[in-house]
């Protein structure tokens, strides 16, 4: 029986799932305007949109060094906030 085996650089992973590599992901979430890339830490959890509970999508843009990634404080991002198009006009 044939694996679907999905590569760290080429595969899209959702809410909820754990961050496979430390790095800089990409956000798609077509329900609210979300900050378009975040920064992650392996181990973690892909956080949640604050605004709803439909799933966000994160496509790895480009990982972090183990130095940069394993510095002893971290951030740990459980939801991203919905950006109001409002303020960002100004």
């Amino acid at each position: 029986m044939a694996r679907n085996v999905i590569s760290i650089e080429t595969g899209v992973w959702k809410t909820g799932a754990l961050v496979p590599r430390s790095g800089i992901y990409a956000v798609r979430h077509s329900e609210h305007r979300l900050p378009r890339e975040v920064t992650l830490i392996e181990g973690q959890q892909f956080p949640r949109c604050a605004g709803c509970e439909s799933p966000v999508f994160f496509r790895l843009r480009r990982r972090l060094d183990k130095a940069t990634a394993s510095r002893p404080f971290h951030i740990q991002l459980y939801q991203l906030p919905v950006l109001d198009e409002a303020s960002q006009a100004g």
